[in-house]
């Protein structure tokens, strides 16, 4: 049976998702925003799991700042955009850097395995089959998927008014993909897991 567990992230109270089926021994993240995964790994250790993909539904450091520890001690795969990809922080720009003591900390994501158009925005998980949407304007590397009646949709659609990131987003683009997304769901009685905010029910 497929199951959800979140924990809500260091930098601005993002949402980590871990993906998991009690039937196997793996299971996907979505988006770790915590430096080290604290409280991720100790879930893996209680489940017996290992986290076999990162999922990063956009480049923003809020749900991609754990990466490096997932891949440093489970060599999970990192799934994103290929823009998403492009994206992503840099060595040689600061990000966050006022939540640190060190105003010249950077962070980079050390790799992407898997870049979704690649995949046709398909990805096979043991009996699963995760369904990709391409959806940008919070940020231009920002994709939805779908995994049976679930609904993971980043930053793209939250309980609340979303923010677009004037950097690398698009308001324009945003409306569209919100719009199209909410439409895509009408009808189906999924649960939205959001990247801020608690799930909820889209009848």
């Amino acid at each position: 049976m497929l199951q959800v567990q979140r924990f809500v992230n260091e930098l601005m109270s993002s949402n980590c998702y871990i993906l998991y089926d009690v039937l196997y021994d793996d299971c996907i993240v979505i988006d770790p925003g915590s430096e080290k995964c604290i409280q991720e790994q100790l879930f893996f250790h209680e489940k017996n799991l290992n986290p076999t993909y990162v999922i990063l539904t956009h480049e923003h450091t809020d749900h991609t700042w754990g990466t490096n520890t997932l891949i440093d001690i489970y060599d999970s795969k990192v799934v994103c955009s290929k823009i998403c990809a492009e994206n992503l922080p840099k060595d040689t720009v600061p990000y966050f850097s006022y939540y640190f003591d060190d105003p010249n900390y950077h962070y980079c994501v050390k790799r992407v395995d898997i870049v979704l158009e690649d995949m046709k925005w398909i990805i096979n998980w043991h009996d699963y089959t995760l369904r990709f949407f391409y959806t940008p304007g919070h940020s231009m590397g920002s994709v939805c998927f779908q995994i049976e009646n679930m609904l993971f949709t980043g930053d793209t659609w939250m309980p609340y008014r979303p923010f677009v990131n004037k950097r690398n987003g698009s308001k324009e683009l945003y409306s569209k993909s919100l719009q199209w997304i909410k439409e895509y769901a009408k009808g189906k009685n999924m649960t939205v897991y959001p990247g801020h905010g608690d799930s909820f029910i889209n009848i």
